[in-house]
């Protein structure tokens, strides 16, 4: 008698390792941490750099103003505004952990840099990327003013991005290749983005536009692999918002402040499109889409216009923090990096390379047409570019 099953598998037709088990880059604990921080080091050495330049003066940066938010916190405070005030926990209750202040946070943040940056060479390493793609794509999110400016002034937006690039990395090893673990830790890492940077809440839905696009290693799994991504992240902020709500505080008591619609906000957007500024913010999301169009891979080019839109709307309900240059740039990265196809042949090949010499490019030149990061750099450069 044939056995019977009550439901039919949906047998992956790519799976990541038979055993679960895929080998670490580098191998060993201690050479992973050598790389990490060596690639700490030139950030570090930049915060310190600042610190002196500035004679100690942070005030301006995120750090600075982290760095005295917490120093000003009633810890003995138990009123859910209170409360409220920590957010995002995270990186609140571990900046008051951090001695030195901002510098203390520059340096940490040089450290999550180096650990991110590891992340992504192992995820580079583990596909086998082809090296002149890997080079073009590593070295325009590492190697410009915009990454260099958020790891060293945003000890936030640096915690958030690091879990972000972990959890978009898990992400398509859930997707793409069958690892359930992997895709389980990815929803549970885009929540604690939320919770270590305001950007962050952008982390779980563009992530699950992103694995909605992906290819799927079980064909009729794009709705739960869509579950899991965002369960974690929605269940965590509709908690925070029911016990703000339940407490008659409002559902976002919790979230240091409530969101609303900013039309000056709106209005100085339009005005900086006729400026080299604002033309630089969407000149990653367009450099995508039309590099995954010429690929073939028209939905996926998708992701990088939705992360745009996210945090445009997000800047217009006046949710985005001060001192977020250079985020939207990391993250659309960062989805790029994990999107490539490992594998292009011929002229597609060049493209990949060619659309991260453009990503390059765009970096340096955004670096150069946004007031705050000028300012940085003219306290590094002692005025130089006044």
């Amino acid at each position: 008698m044939a056995q019977s099953t009550l439901f039919v598998r949906d047998v992956p037709s790519v799976v990541e390792s038979e055993t679960g088990w895929v080998e670490k880059y580098p191998r060993k604990r201690w050479q992973r941490w050598l790389v990490r921080v060596g690639a700490a080091l030139p950030f570090a050495a930049i915060a310190v750099w600042y610190h002196l330049a500035s004679g100690g003066d942070w005030s301006g940066t995120p750090n600075g103003e982290l760095a005295a938010r917490v120093g000003s916190l009633d810890w003995s405070g138990q009123s859910l505004e209170a409360i409220g005030a920590l957010y995002p926990f995270l990186t609140s209750l571990t900046a008051a952990l951090i001695p030195g202040g901002a510098l203390g946070l520059g340096l940490a943040g040089s450290l999550v840099a180096g650990v991110l940056l590891q992340l992504v060479i192992k995820a580079i390493k583990r596909r086998a990327f082809r090296v002149d793609n890997a080079v073009a794509l590593f070295t325009a999110l590492a190697a410009t003013p915009l990454f260099a400016y958020v790891a060293t002034t945003n000890y936030e937006a640096t915690m958030g991005l690091a879990l972000f690039c972990h959890g978009m990395i898990d992400l398509r090893r859930f997707v793409s290749s069958a690892n359930t673990q992997a895709g389980f830790r990815a929803g549970v890492l885009f929540a604690c983005s939320a919770l270590s940077d305001s950007t962050g809440l952008l982390a779980a839905p563009a992530a699950a536009a992103a694995g909605v696009f992906l290819f799927p290693s079980r064909l009729k799994s794009r709705g739960a692999n869509v579950m899991v991504v965002l369960f974690p992240t929605v269940a965590m902020l509709g908690s925070l918002a029911l016990l703000g709500t339940v407490f008659g505080a409002g559902p976002f008591a919790l979230f240091g402040s409530d969101p609303g619609w900013d039309p000056a906000l709106v209005s100085a957007f339009v005005a900086s499109m006729q400026t080299p500024s604002g033309w630089a913010f969407l000149a990653p999301a367009a450099v995508l889409l039309v590099s995954g169009l010429v690929l073939g891979f028209r939905w996926a080019s998708l992701t990088s216009v939705i992360i745009t839109a996210l945090i445009l709307l997000a800047y217009f309900l006046a949710v985005t923090p001060v001192g977020t240059a250079g985020n939207a740039y990391a993250m659309q990265l960062i989805v790029a990096i994990a999107i490539t196809p490992a594998f292009p042949r011929g002229w597609r090949r060049h493209v990949v390379t060619a659309t991260g010499v453009l990503l390059f490019a765009i970096g340096w030149i955004s670096a150069f047409s946004r007031t705050t990061l000028i300012s940085w750099v003219e306290v590094l450069t002692a005025g130089g570019l006044s």
